[in-house]
């Protein structure tokens, strides 16, 4: 009898044993399998949120001008210390398809007032496609060009657009058009370009223009203008050091912040700026160069002559589509899944 009772026991228990051996693996696959995507996600469109001249946007302000569910936590996606670079986290490894427009560069005339606030009307930003291989957990960064603001006496230049990786690697840049003043009849010198070099500034009078920047460093400055910052090297303030500008600040690279330059007239005027990715901002007459990949080179205050280079643009992925001299407003970056 008991070897009876033991002989079921075994039995029981080696039929146990087995269930859970055979359970254990399908459970383990179900788990793995939902864990493949950090959240729903197939396309969405990173923009300025609302922000204009030459600092950008708050997680406050992204949130707001954002509706997906994935923006509510900060593990998919933040802008740390609020300072206009948004950080976006792959959801799922795969192929995703990365569209930049660069900002559009400021233009004035005379008829401005002192106080008055213009934006675009100068350069045009450059578009930029190509396709990334993207690991789920990695962290992009994302800096969304601002045109460029002008005001009684100078106009700043548009900011690029920027996506790079967590530790500073470009993948895609579109970069920014420079600024535009009365009395210029228009010039491509003014828009962003395909290729990573900025364009040079356009002007000799006045101790003459800036030149466009190359491998990701920022233009020189005009003499009444500054130059357009790049992905690594900053811009130049104008050397125009008349008593009347107040806080003339240069504009900054995409790994120093990416902030615009700018520059006061006077107490109680507005600031002309260069937009946020680096644009920079004009001085008397001047006209700031437009930021991007490597920076624009700066303008002089003549008429007719006296224009400021586009940004320089970059793209290192495949299936590339790219087009200069094309956006006319703030820029944007759209990303699909593929």
């Amino acid at each position: 009898m008991l070897k009876k009772k033991f002989f079921i026991t075994a039995i029981l228990f080696i039929t146990w044993q087995l269930n859970a051996q055979v359970a254990l693996p399908t459970f383990q696959a179900v788990q793995y399998a939902g864990e493949s995507a950090l959240y729903s996600f197939s396309s969405h469109t990173f923009t300025n949120c609302g922000k204009t001249g030459y600092s950008g946007p708050t997680l406050a302000e992204c949130k707001s001008s954002y509706d997906v569910s994935w923006e509510d936590d900060t593990d998919f996606f933040d802008v740390p210390s609020n300072a206009g670079i948004q950080l976006w986290t792959v959801p799922e490894t795969a192929t995703y398809r990365i569209e930049v427009w660069g900002a559009q560069g400021a233009f004035i005339n005379s008829g401005h007032s002192y106080s008055q606030v213009v934006q675009g009307g100068g350069g045009k930003g450059a578009r930029m496609r190509g396709d990334f291989n993207l690991t789920a957990g990695d962290k992009i960064k994302i800096l969304v060009g601002q045109m460029g603001r002008g005001g009684y006496a100078a106009s700043g230049g548009g900011g690029g657009t920027f996506v790079a990786t967590a530790n500073n690697t470009a993948l895609i840049v579109a970069g920014g058009g420079g600024g535009n003043r009365s009395g210029n009849t228009w010039n491509n010198a003014m828009n962003a370009v395909t290729g990573t070099s900025g364009v040079d500034g356009v002007g000799d009078s006045y101790g003459g223009h800036g030149d466009g920047g190359a491998n990701g460093q920022g233009g020189t400055a005009g003499h009444q203008s500054g130059s357009g910052a790049g992905f690594s090297g900053d811009g130049i303030k104008s050397s125009d050091t008349r008593n009347m500008y107040i806080d003339p600040t240069k504009s900054y690279s995409f790994v120093n912040g990416g902030l615009g330059g700018r520059l006061q007239y006077s107490s109680g005027t507005s600031y002309m700026q260069g937009g946020f990715g680096g644009g920079g901002a004009g001085g008397w007459g001047g006209t700031g160069a437009g930021g991007g990949y490597s920076g624009g080179g700066g303008g002089i205050n003549s008429n007719n002559s006296g224009f400021a280079g586009g940004g320089g643009s970059y793209n290192n992925g495949s299936n590339q589509s790219n087009t200069g001299a094309l956006w006319e407003n703030h820029g944007k970056c759209t990303i699909t899944k593929q």
